[in-house]
Order: C-alpha cells, then sequence, then structure tokens
C-alpha cells in the first residue's frame, strides 16, 4: 500500500503533435524517438523535469480503439501523431529549459524538420498519479 504523505502537486506540458506533410509515419516516429529526443532529454534532466513521455499515435495502433471502446462514435478518436507529455515541479524549471541556448539553437529548430506547427496543439495543467507501477498511490494534493 503507498504512503500516506501526499506528494507535491506536479504540472505537466502536453502537445498533441502532427507530422509535417510528406513525411511518412515511420520517418515521423524514429525522427521524434531518436534523434529530437536526442536533442532534449540531457537538458530536461539537467533542469530537473521529472519525467518525459511520449505516445505514438499509429495509424496501426488507432485501430485499437475499436476493441478498447467499442460502443465509440465514428470520429472521436483524435488524428494527432504523438503526445507528448513533460512533468515538471516548478514552472521556473521548465523555463529553464526553454530560455537554455540549447533549446534556442538546436531543439527549437529541429522541429522544422518533423513538426507541422499549424496542428500542433498544447495544453497544461497540474498533474497526478493514482496508479504506478501497478500499485495505488497516494493522493496528492
Amino acid at each position: 500500500m503507498g504512503s500516506t504523505t501526499p506528494s507535491p502537486r506536479l504540472f505537466s506540458l502536453t502537445i498533441f503533435g502532427y507530422r509535417k506533410e510528406g513525411m511518412s509515419e515511420k520517418d515521423y516516429h524514429d525522427y521524434v524517438s531518436e534523434t529530437h529526443s536526442g536533442h532534449l532529454t540531457a537538458l530536461l534532466a539537467k533542469n530537473e523535469i521529472v519525467s518525459y513521455t511520449m505516445q505514438h499515435n499509429t495509424t496501426e495502433h488507432r485501430r485499437m480503439l475499436a476493441e478498447i471502446l467499442p460502443e465509440m462514435p465514428a470520429g472521436m478518436e483524435s488524428d494527432c501523431d504523438l503526445v507528448v507529455q513533460i512533468i515538471f515541479k516548478d514552472l521556473q524549471d521548465y523555463l529553464r529549459v526553454r530560455n537554455d541556448r540549447h533549446y534556442a539553437e538546436v531543439v527549437g529548430p529541429d522541429h522544422a524538420n518533423f513538426a507541422d506547427p499549424h496542428k500542433t496543439r498544447f495544453v497544461t495543467g497540474w498533474y497526478e498519479v493514482h496508479i504506478s507501477d501497478g500499485r495505488v498511490v497516494a493522493a496528492q494534493e
């Protein structure tokens, strides 16, 4: 059973990513997983980012929704190619990432190699974990 001491509140930046026009699904997923994340992971860790995850929403995996949610009306699934979540303890941790020279010179400009800036969407808010590693965790403040 989990600890009874609440964890400090975490925050999340969630990105609903779309690949740039003309880029294949495979090339997109390979690029963000290997090249783009390679530009970013050390910078995130250096600035105490809690977590950086990618959910790849491929055509093949979108078909799984029919099994997971068979009653879901047609057209309700998201057509984004990728969902990225960056979890942080404090806004200043993430702002240090965005203000870093490496971000300005490498990470930011790299988006032009794979992303559709007109379709990509963002959301932010607090982040809660209710189950971790198959175990119920304590409620958060």
